[in-house]
């Protein structure tokens, strides 16, 4: 399959995150680059989640997205010299997948994350409306993986870049233009705008087969990202609303050591926007609340 997506992709970019951190927001923003002609999402899902083989991974990049216009086409009527975004969760990703992806990827690795504590909610508030169960297993916050993937980067000299989608919704010109450069797209303006495409099929039919009707037809995960018209500012959030939440979850000292673990990668000079290191937080806005009190709870659900 690798020498397959090679003949076909002249560019080949990869994307990793925790679930719920602004990474659907960030693959949209790359669709609208115009080398960026076809999408596979999360190819390792249905192996994780339905116990599917190497064949569904198969499946899914020899049948990707057309960016354009949604529907899957065969890998082997690609356009050769085409451009293919391949998206997937860290916790989704055991080592040999996860060199498979960075080996085929022709630009450095993309590795989105935010703020834990909101990931952790909207996630919380999503496996609910799913199931009702009141917490999620704390390695399915793909937190853990995503620290052991970069830290296989730095060990293994794999380029890659960190995007805080924090980052990005403060300011989404400078850092959407920043991103392009970091991975060595050529710029192109008005990325971080798109048109609503609310019925879009966004998961495989992999994983589709394992969905209910219901879901397949209004999917929580993605609801508001495939009906959004681009990055949005952040609201306020309610940290104490949110902290207890994380309390009856069970979750609060996971979170602690996720908050450790984005704390450092924050610090990364790989991080995009961060020239030689950490940047200072952004300056309070005109009303005076400062980049904490400025996350806010339309952003927690902004994404998987």
């Amino acid at each position: 399959m690798e020498t397959d997506l090679t003949e076909a992709y002249l560019n080949r970019v990869v994307l990793i995150s925790p679930p719920r951190t602004g990474s659907t927001a960030v693959a949209r923003l790359l669709w609208q680059h115009e080398l960026i002609t076809h999408h596979c999402h999360e190819p390792f899902e249905a192996s994780y989640w339905g116990g599917k083989g190497a064949e569904s991974v198969d499946g899914c990049l020899g049948n990707p997205m057309r960016v354009a216009t949604g529907d899957r086409v065969r890998l082997a009527d690609v356009p050769r010299g085409s451009g293919l975004l391949i998206k997937e969760m860290s916790f989704q990703l055991a080592a040999g997948p996860f060199d498979e992806l960075a080996g085929v990827a022709t630009a450095p690795l993309i590795f989105v994350m935010s703020d834990p504590r909101l990931s952790t909610t909207s996630r919380l508030r999503i496996v609910r409306e799913l199931s009702g169960a009141p917490t999620f297993p704390p390695f399915e916050s793909g937190w853990p993986s995503l620290a052991e993937q970069v830290a296989r980067c730095r060990e293994r000299g794999v380029p890659y870049v960190l995007i805080d989608s924090d980052d990005l919704r403060d300011d989404p010109a400078g850092m959407t233009a920043a991103l392009v450069a970091a991975i060595g797209l050529p710029p192109q303006a008005g990325l971080e705008t798109w048109s609503a495409r609310p019925g879009l099929q966004l998961v495989s039919p992999e994983v589709g087969a394992l969905m209910s009707d219901v879901r397949r037809a209004d999917d929580p995960f993605y609801r508001k990202v495939l009906g959004s018209t681009g990055i949005q500012p952040r609201a306020r959030v309610d940290w104490d609303r949110e902290e207890a939440l994380i309390s009856a979850a069970g979750l609060a000292g996971e979170v602690e050591t996720w908050l450790g673990i984005y704390g450092e990668l924050r610090a990364d000079p790989g991080r995009v926007g961060v020239p030689g290191g950490a940047a200072p937080p952004p300056p309070p806005d005109e009303a005076g609340r400062d980049h904490e009190t400025r996350r806010g709870a339309d952003y927690a659900e902004l994404d998987s």
